[in-house]
């Protein structure tokens, strides 16, 4: 009844009744030869007449003709055309009129891109698609995972909690301390750069991986300039499911059970016990008789569960798709969980004569996070492992000082800090087919983004961190929102010149953004009463309340244009104009032009019959200009903060409460990346092996950084401004082939290989204030404000920056008193840089950097009958990490100080009494290579009413093979290993039902 009543009114609004009386219809589909895929931009004439229409994604089309009989023709460049003869037209009547065509060149389908689609024979931009078959497997919140490993240049890296954070890097950072993180775009939906807001963990928990029909990457600026200020760091699109004609249910379920694979060598109760009585004998009384491994006792295995259900059907003008979803996920570590429940609906349609494409997308999401205490894994691996966890009288052993660790067991059971967060993301696109010109089409677009969470922390007046403080028991409540909207308004053009076998393809039109931050909360310490925990707070000696509500607006014209000239010379233009409000009025408005260039040698007909076993060369040749404004807002402004009773001014008797301006610079401008890319698309033997080569440059300039000043100025210590630039230059390589069709006996086996290296390099950098371009950056833990890298010129950004290590004739770190003055300082262990006779902080040397020097991923995927079996490896070599747990206790003056600390196992090598933060020994080669997947699966056929079940077990990180002695050689971005989440082994079974 509704959608009757839309088409009525819609059709009221734009054609008469008399002029419907008067014409009729053709409508029909343009697809492949075997009638199974549709074929876009396909050109539909009417013979005689001149009336015409280009195909749609789905193939369709529609034309309106007066009443009469016609012959139509359907071609499209790559394709024989074909005719229909005898098309009847009656005055308000329909005729059908199907076509299927017959690829005359290699056909490689189509890949999503900005505000479109596009052929992948006829793109010019490095860009990779990875389909729902090709996923990775098994345990999997957040969409990111299931690309880890399998596209080239694309760097995912996580942080081993379940649903945890995860960074991406795509073809390596651009900036230094705006983000680095790609733009995504999820169902034509823009999300805030670094996937918006959450209660702590990742953002983009609030998509189901069930729900996801396919995800495009875009690395270069030909392919991204089109997203402008947002695609320097690449854009990864991702498109959900959306129904297909017919009927079907479909319900996933899963099980799994996850285990610490390792973790930080610490000594065993016994080598306690003689390093204690060796180096600290003042602590002897501190020993228990217990033989304790604290990790032991706050890791667990962590148990999951994961179900989808899905409705999706349709007809050939309307598909609609309604999911639900409930993922229950235990973290390895006591006090970690994540609860996802989720619901998705997309609902399509065609409505006057198939001209209006009207399309709906809603997501709502439901997530519940629970965190381990702050601090449990640190002091789980320091606690003395000599001491049972209770004392004979019940309660939690503790040390008798305030400054030593508390411990773990007490730490969870007492404190609580938990998550809830609401997310909702909803999209209506309508697309019209304008009658009067085949090809052109016009297209609204109105997505929102609408998100809030709430995280609360609780510490009862008695726990140790609160009694050791004075606090006297504390409680916290933050609850940030944001409301994002986007409005896109674009026309398209699109039409076939088959008399110079041209095709071309133009976009415009204009984009408006507008975000608002709302960050509310409250604080409140020295608790009067523990009984209301985190559900209210008792009158407490000290109460604190905030809000902090910022906007950011993004207003944009853009234009695109790609030309296929003679089926074989492409050509792609773009231009983007953004206009954002986090810079000031002179350098609001940012220009981000691109040029790319392809050439199709295979079709040739030089090339004809020259190389039978090649079947495609294509190649590719990019220039662009993205920006980068993800930095806070407001930078260019000073805000003002009333200070304190501490900061006022005495006038006389009086005192005066001080308004004291932020840092701020005004002139701050866009970062901007200059990109050139060259590549080339191969095919061997009808495409039976594919390849794709690229190699490419980036430079970023007015690099956007918060930085030292000159004392005495801008009222403060640091201030965000532009310091520099950089540079990124790397090869890529990809593979896909199927090595072993389908055979007699039905064995058949796929595979892909990709492989790629980055070279990041920082050109120059102006460190106001300090005397010299080197900034300190990555602080560790040990000492007070320790930093172990460097940002300075000619060196990868984050470099290691520590002493070099005298060594021994076996390599092995020196710790002696070399030059005999009753000592062993830095004069005896390190090298001295530059021959003063001291050792100091000239003396310290870049030393490797955390990024690894080439990735390689490398999926299979093999059946056989109703077998079917997967695997996906990935490899690093050349990155390096900072093992700062070994460095923080892997000395044995820990053990002093009243309360002995457990020791790193290092200590048994290098024998340090004293503490060598910054010694070379702490950098380990963390080059691995890890199984990240292994899946076996078995599929029953038509059983009962069950169309299909596909039965399936599978093992996440089978096996990691590395040097490094720390917990993971992935480590975080930074390569700094801190106590971080211990890495786990998942086991999951489940089963995909098919009603």
């Amino acid at each position: 009844m509704l959608r009757t009543g839309l088409k009525g009114l819609i059709a009221l609004a734009l054609v008469s009744g008399t002029a419907l009386a008067q014409t009729g219809t053709i409508t029909g589909r343009v697809t492949t030869s075997d009638g199974q895929q549709p074929i876009p931009r396909a050109q539909v004439t009417v013979l005689g007449v001149g009336a015409g229409a280009i195909s749609r994604d789905d193939g369709q089309f529609t034309i309106v003709v007066r009443p009469g009989t016609y012959t139509v023709r359907a071609s499209r460049i790559g394709f024989a055309p074909d005719s229909a003869r005898g098309v009847i037209v009656t005055a308000g009547g329909n005729s059908n009129a199907d076509f299927h065509l017959k690829a005359t060149a290699v056909q490689l389908g189509t890949v999503v891109v900005g505000y479109g689609t596009q052929e992948e024979r006829d793109k010019t931009g490095s860009i990779e698609k990875v389909t729902e078959k090709e996923f990775n497997t098994g345990r999997m919140v957040s969409p990111e995972q299931l690309i880890q490993g399998k596209v080239a240049g694309v760097q995912v890296i996580e942080n081993n909690e379940p649903g945890g954070g995860l960074s991406i890097r795509v073809r390596g950072g651009t900036s230094v301390s705006s983000s680095n993180e790609p733009l995504f775009v999820i169902d034509n939906v823009p999300l805030q750069v670094g996937g918006g807001i959450s209660s702590g963990r990742n953002p983009l928990n609030f998509i189901n991986p069930d729900d996801i029909e396919n995800i495009t990457v875009l690395k270069d600026a030909s392919a991204t300039a089109i997203y402008g200020s947002r695609g320097a760091n690449g854009v990864i699109i991702v498109t959900t499911k959306q129904g297909a004609a017919g009927s079907q249910v479909t319900y996933s379920t899963s099980i799994s059970s996850s285990r610490v694979t390792g973790g930080p060598d610490v000594l065993s109760a016994d080598q306690f016990r003689a390093a204690v009585t060796k180096y600290a004998p003042e602590s002897v009384s501190l020993l228990g008789a217990g033989n304790v491994n604290y990790r032991d006792l706050v890791q667990r295995n962590g148990f999951g569960q994961d179900h989808s259900l899905a409705f999706a059907g349709g007809r050939s003008d309307m598909l609609y798709r309604f999911s639900l979803g409930y993922l229950n996920q235990e973290g390895v570590v006591q006090g970690t969980n994540v609860k996802r429940m989720s619901t998705g609906l997309h609902y399509g349609d065609q409505l006057l004569n198939k001209r209006l494409n009207i399309s709906a997308t809603l997501k709502g999401t439901r997530t519940e996070d629970d965190y381990t205490p702050s601090g449990v894994i640190g002091t789980a691996t320091q606690f003395n492992p000599t001491q049972n966890p209770l004392t004979a009288a019940g309660t939690y052993y503790q040390y008798n000082n305030n400054l030593a660790p508390g411990n773990p067991l007490a730490m969870l059971a007492q404190i609580t800090d938990k998550g809830v967060g609401y997310r909702s993301l909803g999209d209506l696109q309508a697309k019209y087919s304008f009658p009067f010109l085949a090809g052109l089409s016009g297209t609204v677009n109105g997505a929102y983004d609408v998100a809030n969470s709430t995280r609360t922390y609780f510490a009862p007046s008695t726990e140790r961190g609160q009694v050791t403080s004075s606090n006297g028991g504390n409680v916290s409540r933050n609850s940030p929102s944001q409301v994002n909207t986007v409005l896109e308004v674009y026309g398209n053009y699109g039409r076939d010149l088959g008399m110079y076998q041209t095709h071309v393809d133009l976009t415009a039109g204009i984009s408006r953004e507008d975000s608002k931050n709302d960050n509310e909360g409250f604080f409140a310490s020295g608790l009067s009463s523990d009984l209301l925990g985190a559900n209210g707070v008792p009158a407490a000696k000290v109460n604190s309340n905030y809000i902090y509500v910022d906007e950011s607006k993004l207003v944009s014209q853009f234009a695109r244009a790609n030309f296929s000239l003679m089926d074989r010379y492409l050509v792609g233009l773009t231009v983007r104009r953004d206009g954002s409000s986090r810079f000031g009025p002179d350098n609001q408005y940012g220009v981000f032009p691109s040029a790319a260039l392809g050439w199709r040698i295979i079709d040739e007909p030089w090339m004809k019959g020259r190389l039978n076993v090649l079947s495609d060369l294509k190649l590719r040749y990019s220039y662009g200009v993205n920006g980068n404004q993800a930095f806070g807002n407001y930078a260019a402004y000073s805000s003002y903060g009333i200070g304190d009773a501490r900061a006022q001014v005495q006038f006389g008797n009086q005192f005066v409460t001080t308004i004291r301006p932020s840092a701020a610079d005004p002139g701050i401008r866009w970062e901007q990346t200059t990109s050139n890319d060259f590549g080339a698309d191969l095919g061997f033997w009808d495409n039976r092996i594919t390849a794709t080569v690229d190699g490419y440059n980036k430079k970023t300039k007015d690099l956007i950084f918060y930085v030292p000043v000159a004392a005495g100025t801008n009222l403060s210590n640091f201030v965000t401004t532009n310091i520099g630039s950089m540079k990124n230059t790397g090869f890529e390589l990809g593979i896909a082939a199927d090595i072993i069709r389908n055979s007699n006996k039905g064995f058949a086996w796929s595979g892909n290989f990709n492989a790629s290296t980055n070279t990041n390099t920082l050109l120059h950098i102006n460190a106001v204030g300090t005397g010299k371009e080197q900034i300190l950056t990555g602080g560790i833990a040990g000492g007070v404000g320790s930093n172990i890298e460097v940002l300075q010129p000619g060196l990868p950004v984050n470099s290691f920056f520590v002493y070099k290590h005298i060594r021994d004739g076996s390599g092995n770190p020196i710790y002696t008193d070399t030059n005999k003055d009753g000592t062993i300082n830095e004069q005896d262990l390190y090298v001295d840089q530059n021959n003063d006779k001291q050792i100091n902080q000239d003396d310290r040397v870049a030393f490797h950097s955390p990024q690894p020097k080439w990735i390689f991923g490398h999926t299979s995927n093999m059946s056989w009958r109703d077998f079917d079996a997967s695997t996906t490896l990935r490899a690093y070599t050349g990155n390096y990490v900072y093992n700062n747990v070994a460095s923080n206790i892997g000395n044995y003056n820990a053990l002093k100080g009243g309360f002995p600390v457990n020791l790193s196992t290092s200590v048994l090598k290098t024998n340090f009494v004293n503490p060598q933060y910054f010694s070379d020994v702490y950098v380990e080669d963390a080059s691995f290579v890890r199984m990240d997947n292994l899946t076996l699966g078995y599929t029953l056929r038509n059983r009962y009413s069950v169309k299909q079940v596909r039965l399936f077990g599978t093992i996440q990180n089978v096996f990691t093979h590395t040097k490094y002695s720390g917990v993971d050689p992935t480590a975080g971005l930074n390569g700094i290993d801190n106590n971080i989440y211990p890495r786990s082994r998942t086991f999951v079974g489940g089963a995909n039902f098919t009603f």
